[in-house]
């Protein structure tokens, strides 16, 4: 089966991997930026406005009326004409109330030398410029009582389109929507938007030892573990569990999830062992390796497959393992094919100095989980005690992952960059 990225001229690091084939992280985070260019774009949904917040979306949208959509008073007070107000060096103004013009109403026009009681929202009736709070006049027997330097062209009034006027750019495809955007949407009447597809994600857990009836019963922590980070991101997720070393089973969970699935991910049954049942079972449905294992610790056995069209992210069964490789290379991979804008896909960086030495083999990025915290002007990095590739206590007391690259050495005070842990 040909399982090279179809593109014009694919690289050759697309090209499958004989396996057994490790490569160092650069590499391995090259393959999936080529992977994800090569895949067909995400989808598009029509869907209602009240059902838009956290989706992204797949159309640029500019005003189509200007906002305010008229001039409109600013408070409740009294709308006039300053050219009402005498210029004889008189302090003060006497003039009767005629209207009172609530928001929704379409005014008449105003009637010279009288005061209309206006509400915050309501339009400015054709004829009245100025608008005075109602608590800087006095009132009794239907007129008000008000201080000639009150009377200012525009006081109180906002004008139609002084936010923004038609044509405005509001909002650019990719955004990914929250109540900020929302609120830009619905003063533009908008009903019904386009926005992209969320992909379809197949979790699949595997081992004897997840079987509730297991002599030796382990609880399953990376379904739930994973399955929160991905709808976090607004995906669909479903899940399946496969409680045994049967490559049968195994097999049928595969297909039942890849004919449902745009994109699936395993854990566990990834290594070298005799129950290790992932790639074999793979291969048989016709997958290959766009690469087998990386010089990463913890997460080496973490490999790519891809099966027809459908990436197949292959992650360590021990949870330390898969939270990292999913944090470093997965949720980004589904951030750049999402839609995402480019500048809201990248992963959030911490900047500081580092507080500890660290130094990784020669072999082998590291990967290590790191507090961060504001110590005075700059930010530093302290290490997370961790116990290795299956600890899941480090990352409650963890803000990012730091790397650092194979026979590379940080020495206290140096400055690093880390991925912060993502809440999605």
């Amino acid at each position: 089966m040909d399982c090279s990225v179809p593109l014009s001229q694919p690289p050759a690091f697309l090209k499958p991997i004989p396996v057994p084939a490790m490569v160092d992280y650069d590499e391995a985070q090259a393959i999936l930026s080529a992977l994800a260019d090569a895949l067909d774009g995400p989808q598009i949904d029509i869907i209602p406005l009240a059902q838009a917040n956290g989706r992204i979306l797949a159309e640029n949208v500019s005003a189509t009326t200007p906002r305010p959509e008229a001039d409109i008073s600013a408070m409740d007070g009294y709308a006039f004409c300053c050219a009402d107000i005498p210029t004889n060096g008189a302090h003060s103004i006497s003039l009767p109330l005629q209207d009172c013009i609530v928001a929704g109403d379409q005014p008449s026009t105003h009637n010279r030398s009288t005061a209309a009681t206006i509400l915050t929202g309501a339009r400015i009736p054709l004829g009245a410029d100025c608008v005075i709070a109602r608590e800087r006049v006095t009132m009794g027997d239907g007129v008000i009582h008000l201080n000639t330097a009150d009377a200012l062209v525009g006081k109180n009034i906002r004008r139609a389109g002084e936010e923004f006027p038609v044509g405005h750019p509001l909002l650019k495809v990719g955004q990914k929507l929250d109540w900020r955007h929302i609120s830009l949407l619905a003063s533009q009447n908008i009903k019904h938007l386009a926005v992209y597809k969320p992909y379809r994600i197949g979790v699949l857990a595997n081992g004897a030892e997840l079987a509730s009836d297991a002599p030796d019963y382990r609880a399953d922590i990376n379904t739930p573990m994973l399955c929160a980070m991905l709808e976090s991101m607004g995906l669909h997720v479903q899940h399946h569990t496969v409680g045994s070393d049967s490559q049968a089973e195994l097999r049928d969970s595969v297909n039942e999830l890849a004919a449902q699935s745009d994109i699936i991910i395993t854990t566990g049954g990834i290594s070298v062992g005799q129950t290790d049942n992932v790639l074999p079972v793979m291969e048989q449905l016709g997958a290959c390796c766009l690469f087998r294992r990386v010089k990463i610790r913890p997460g080496k056995p973490f490999t790519l497959m891809r099966q027809a069209e459908t990436p197949v992210f292959c992650l360590p069964g021990n949870p330390g393992a898969a939270a990292i490789c999913t944090q470093i290379f997965v949720l980004p991979f589904l951030r750049s094919i999402s839609g995402t804008n480019p500048q809201q896909a990248a992963s959030p960086t911490l900047s500081g100095r580092s507080s500890f030495a660290f130094s990784s083999p020669s072999d082998a990025t590291c990967l290590i989980p790191v507090h961060y915290a504001q110590s005075g002007k700059e930010g530093v990095f302290s290490l997370v005690p961790s116990q290795g590739a299956s600890d899941v206590l480090c990352f409650s007391h963890a803000s990012g992952i730091l790397r650092i690259p194979a026979g590379q050495t940080i020495k206290v005070g140096d400055w690093c960059a880390a991925m912060a842990l993502s809440a999605v």
